[in-house]
C-alpha cells in the first residue's frame, strides 16, 4: 500500500538523523510490522539489532501493554533487561507524535547500551531469571517463604496440590497450576488453615527438591543466562543427588510422585531481598518415560570402590522448565493492604447481605486473615443485583456461598460461619465466645435485635454497626456504647425514609433501596475512615457519610463524639469538626474567655450538635464572657427555616482560660434563665465548658435538668 511505503520512507529518514545509527538492512513490510536491521556505534561498541516497528506506530503493538519498537539481538541474552527472545526490555512513554516517539525510543536503546552493556549496571531490585519454558505446557507452581534456611546441596521431597488442570485455547494448551504444601515434614508453606484444607481435598503429589544455593546460570556466558540443558546441571548437583534422582526415577518413586506420568523437581537458590536473602525455587518437569540421566558401567580397572559398579551422568536433554511465583503474604498484598491492626484482627461480620458481602470481600482483598460470617438466610433472586453472589448461588445459605467466593480470592484467610442468630444463645455464653475469639465486630444486619444483644455484652473489642439509609442518602457507622439508642437518634436525624417493599425481590420484609454502586461507594469511604483511624491510632467515633450531588459534587463526612447519661436517658453526639472550630476560636481569644451557641437536632433529651454560631456582639475578658444577642436570633431563625424546622438552638459553650472545665455559679444561673426563656423554647439546654491554655485543651458537657447542671459521661 502506498501509505505503508510512505511510512517506511518516513522511518528511514528519521533513523538517518542519528549519526551513530546505520540502517544495514532496509525496512520491509510484513503482516504486522516494518522489519529491518540497524547497527549502533556508540561509546566504543558496535551492536547490530533486528528492528520491528508495528504498522500502528506510534501506537503500541496490539498484543503488548507498552511495547512498540522491538530491538532484538539474541547474543545479548543474559544481560539485564534482555528478554529470552533477545529483545531489549524497556517501556517508553506513550506518545501520539510519530517523529518524537521514534527518536525517543532510539535514545532509550542507547541508554540501555550505556547502562547495561558498557557499564554493567546493577539494578537495586533483583531481576528474576527467566527460563525458556515449554511451548505446549504451562506448569505453574505457587509457594511462600518458609522459616528454615536451606543448606547447599541439601535435597529431599516436597508436597504439592494440583489446584487446577485445564486446556486452553484452540490448541488445547495444557495449563496446570500447583500450590506447594511444604518441604519434607517441617517446612510448611504459610497458607491459611482454610486454604490448606481445601488444597488437601484435591489431588496431592510429591516431588523432589535440591538446594543449589547459587542461581542456575550458564557458565562462561555474558550476563545472567539460565542453563538450558541437563548436562549443565553437573556443575550444581552432587553425585549423591544425581544417583538418588536416577534410582528414584528408575524404581523407587511410586505413583504418588507422578501426575500424568510427570514428576517435578524444584531447584532452590538464594536471592537478595531488603533484609538479607530468601530462597527462590524454579520447577522442572521430568517425564516418566524420558529420564534425563544415564547409568554407565565403570570398568573394573577404574573402580575405586568395589561396590560402585555404575556411574550416573546427566544427558544433554533440554530442560523442561515450568514457571514459579513466590506469593508470600507480603508479596500477595504488596500493592496495597489495610492497616495491620485490621488485617491481624479476628473479625466477625454479622449479616451477609448487600453490605456484609461487599465488606467481607473488601476485607479479604485488603489482607485480613481471620473472618467469621454470621447469617441465617438463603440467597434469593432479589439479592443478586447488589450483593456479591451469582445465579448459581440461589437457594443456598449466604454464608456458604460467600465463603466459597472469599476462598477464591486469598489463600491467606481463615474462614468460618455461624448460620444461626445470636439470640439462640444465653447472653453470657455469647459474651464469652465473642471476647475469646474476636477483636472486631462489623454488624451489617440492620437488625435492632443484634444491637440489643451487643449492648448487653461487655465486649472488649471494637464494634462497628454499619447501615445504608433508603436511596443511599447516608452511610452510618455507629460505634461505642448504647448502639441501639445511638441508632435511634442518628437515623431520625439523617431522615431515613421508610424501607421499600418490592414484590419478588427476595425479601420477606421491607428493605432499604439502593443500587450496588451506591452501596459500595459509601461503604468504601466509610471503611477508608475506619482504616485511617487505625493507622493514625485515633479514637473511633460514630460516623455519618452523606453524598450531595445537587449543586456541586460533594461527600460530607462527619464523625461524632458520643456522651450519655443513662439515669435521665439523655445523650449528645457532637461533631468533631465542631470541636475543632471551638478549639481554634478559643485559642484565638486566649487568654480571654470566649463562647457561642450550639445548633443541631433534638429528639426528647437526645441531641446531635452539628454546628455552632459565633456571636458578633459580646464582651469578654480574662474571667468574663457576656454574649449579646446581636444577629444570633436572626441567624437561628434562618437555620430553622432552611432546614424545615429540623435544626434548633441547643445550648451554649464558652471557655475557661487556664481554668477547670466545670461550671461556675454564674454559668448555672445563666442556664437557668435560658431554660425559662419562652422565646428560646428549650427547657433543658446544653452547656459545654472548655478548658483552654497555651497547650491544654479539654472539655466537659452538661445538661440543665431538675434545676441543676448534670455532666455527661
Amino acid at each position: 500500500m502506498k501509505s505503508d511505503e510512505t511510512k517506511i520512507k518516513r522511518i528511514e529518514s528519521l533513523l538517518k538523523k542519528d549519526e551513530s545509527l546505520t540502517l544495514v538492512e532496509n525496512l520491509k513490510e510484513t503482516e504486522l510490522h516494518f522489519s529491518g536491521k540497524i547497527e549502533i556505534d556508540y561509546l566504543g561498541v558496535c551492536i547490530v539489532f533486528d528492528i520491528h516497528i508495528p504498522k500502528v506506530y506510534p501506537l503500541t503493538h496490539p498484543n503488548s501493554e507498552n511495547i512498540s519498537i522491538t530491538f532484538r539481538n539474541k547474543t545479548l541474552i543474559g544481560l539485564n533487561h534482555i528478554n529470552l527472545d533477545g529483545s531489549v526490555c524497556f517501556h517508553p512513554d506513550k506518545d501520539d507524535d510519530f517523529d518524537r516517539k521514534l527518536l525517543y525510543e532510539i535514545q532509550c536503546l542507547k541508554q540501555w547500551i550505556r547502562d547495561y552493556f558498557v557499564h554493567n549496571k546493577e539494578d537495586d531490585n533483583y531481576a528474576y531469571l527467566i527460563h525458556n519454558t515449554e511451548d505446549n505446557y504451562i506448569n505453574q507452581l505457587y509457594f511462600t517463604n518458609t522459616k528454615t534456611n536451606f543448606k547447599k546441596d541439601s535435597y529431599g521431597t516436597f508436597s504439592y496440590s494440583i489446584f487446577s488442570d485445564e486446556k486452553f485455547g484452540d490448541q488445547k494448551l495444557s495449563v496446570r497450576k500447583f500450590f506447594r504444601l511444604g518441604i519434607e515434614d517441617e517446612q510448611f508453606d504459610n497458607w491459611s488453615d482454610t486454604f490448606i484444607k481445601d488444597l488437601k481435598k484435591k489431588k496431592c503429589r510429591k516431588g523432589v527438591y535440591y538446594f543449589i544455593e547459587e542461581e542456575p546460570l550458564m557458565k562462561d556466558n555474558i550476563g545472567r543466562k539460565g542453563i538450558e540443558n541437563w548436562s549443565e546441571l553437573k556443575d550444581y548437583f552432587s553425585e549423591d543427588f544425581i544417583e538418588y534422582l536416577y534410582t528414584g526415577l528408575k524404581r523407587k518413586f511410586g505413583a504418588n510422585y507422578y501426575y500424568d506420568n510427570d514428576m517435578f523437581l524444584l531447584l532452590g537458590y538464594k536471592i537478595p531481598n531488603t533484609e538479607s536473602y530468601e530462597e527462590h525455587w524454579d520447577i522442572i518437569r521430568i517425564p516418566k518415560k524420558n529420564i534425563p540421566i544415564d547409568s554407565i558401567k565403570i570398568h573394573k580397572s577404574e573402580q575405586e570402590n568395589s561396590k560402585k559398579r555404575f556411574e550416573c551422568t546427566l544427558k544433554n536433554y533440554k530442560i523442561k522448565w515450568g514457571s514459579t511465583e513466590n506469593i508470600d503474604y507480603k508479596r500477595f498484598f504488596g500493592r496495597g493492604k489495610l492497616n495491620k491492626r485490621i488485617t491481624d484482627s479476628r473479625i466477625l461480620i454479622i449479616g451477609c447481605g448487600a453490605l456484609g458481602s461487599s465488606l467481607a470481600e473488601v476485607l479479604v482483598r485488603g489482607g485480613v486473615k481471620k473472618i467469621v460470617l454470621e447469617d441465617f438466610d438463603i440467597i434469593r433472586g432479589g439479592n443478586l443485583c447488589r450483593a456479591n453472589y451469582d445465579l448459581d448461588d440461589m437457594k443456598f445459605f449466604k454464608t456458604d456461598k460467600l465463603i466459597k467466593r472469599l476462598k477464591s480470592i486469598s489463600p491467606f484467610v481463615d474462614l468460618n460461619v455461624i448460620t444461626v442468630k445470636l439470640n439462640k444463645y444465653e447472653i453470657k455464653a455469647v459474651e464469652k465466645v465473642l471476647n475469646e475469639n474476636f477483636d472486631i465486630i462489623f454488624d451489617c444486619s440492620t437488625d435492632t435485635e443484634v444491637t440489643y444483644i451487643i449492648d448487653k455484652l461487655n465486649f472488649s473489642g471494637k464494634t462497628f454497626s454499619l447501615a445504608i439509609t433508603n436511596k443511599a442518602k447516608s452511610f452510618v457507622s455507629i460505634t461505642g456504647n448504647n448502639l441501639t439508642k445511638q441508632a435511634k437518634i442518628i437515623f431520625d436525624f439523617v431522615e431515613n425514609e421508610p424501607p421499600t417493599y418490592i414484590e419478588g425481590t427476595g425479601c420477606g420484609y421491607p428493605t432499604f433501596e439502593a443500587n450496588y454502586n451506591d452501596i459500595n461507594a459509601l461503604l468504601n469511604v466509610g471503611l477508608k475512615v475506619i482504616n485511617d483511624n487505625y493507622s493514625k491510632d485515633k479514637t473511633h467515633e460514630t460516623l455519618i457519610i452523606q453524598p450531595d450531588f445537587q449543586d456541586e459534587f460533594n461527600i460530607d463526612i462527619k464523625e461524632f463524639e458520643y456522651y450519655y447519661r443513662n439515669d435521665i436517658n439523655s445523650s449528645i453526639h457532637i461533631s468533631k469538626s465542631v470541636l475543632k472550630v471551638i478549639e481554634e476560636v478559643t485559642r484565638l481569644h486566649y487568654p480571654n474567655e470566649f463562647g457561642g451557641v450550639f445548633t443541631g437536632y433534638k429528639s426528647d433529651e437526645k441531641f446531635i450538635i452539628t454546628d455552632i454560631l459565633i456571636p458578633d456582639a459580646y464582651e469578654n475578658g480574662r474571667t468574663v464572657f457576656i454574649r449579646e444577642p446581636g444577629t444570633l436570633n436572626e441567624r437561628l431563625k434562618l437555620l430553622h427555616e432552611i432546614s424545615d424546622g429540623k435544626i434548633h438552638y441547643l445550648g451554649e459553650w464558652h471557655s475557661h482560660p487556664d481554668g477547670p472545665a466545670s461550671p461556675s455559679s454564674t454559668d448555672n444561673n445563666a442556664m437557668k434563665e435560658i431554660s425559662k426563656d419562652e422565646n428560646i423554647k428549650i427547657d433543658k439546654p446544653l452547656l459545654m465548658i472548655v478548658e483552654v491554655g497555651q497547650i491544654a485543651f479539654d472539655k466537659e458537657l452538661y445538661i440543665y435538668d431538675d434545676k441543676k447542671l448534670k455532666k455527661y459521661e
